[in-house]
């Protein structure tokens, strides 16, 4: 089978238009490429600094426990230590999903009155 050629005049304007368009997407798929690489290595160390946190948190832990096996528990009055109780239940923090979706709140308002 022969191949056929087919030539195509394009004015010189257009040419260097879509050779700058072509040459200028290379240059930001590089671009791309090279944040991705660097996003790799960030990823890397990331998970390596968050094992070394869980063996700190897991040694210092060990040695809190040591510590508090050795020392004496004070005898407290049980109407103290269910006071004790009920103040921790009753703080529930905010988890991070509603901090997050009350700053979307303030933040739309904010837009609504701008564009008001």
């Amino acid at each position: 089978m022969k191949k056929e050629e087919l030539y195509v005049s394009v004015a010189p304007e257009i040419y260097r238009k879509s050779k700058s368009n072509v040459l200028l997407n290379q240059v930001d798929l590089l671009q791309t490429l090279k944040r991705l690489h660097n996003l790799k290595i960030l990823s890397n160390q990331k998970y390596d600094l968050k094992e070394q946190l869980h063996g700190l948190l897991t040694s210092t832990l060990s040695q809190i426990d040591s510590i508090q096996g050795k020392m004496p528990t004070p005898k407290m009055p049980k109407t103290i230590q269910k006071h004790e109780e009920i103040k921790i239940k009753q703080q529930i923090p905010l988890s991070k999903r509603d901090e997050i979706e009350d700053e979307l709140k303030l933040i739309q308002a904010k837009l609504q009155e701008l564009n008001s």
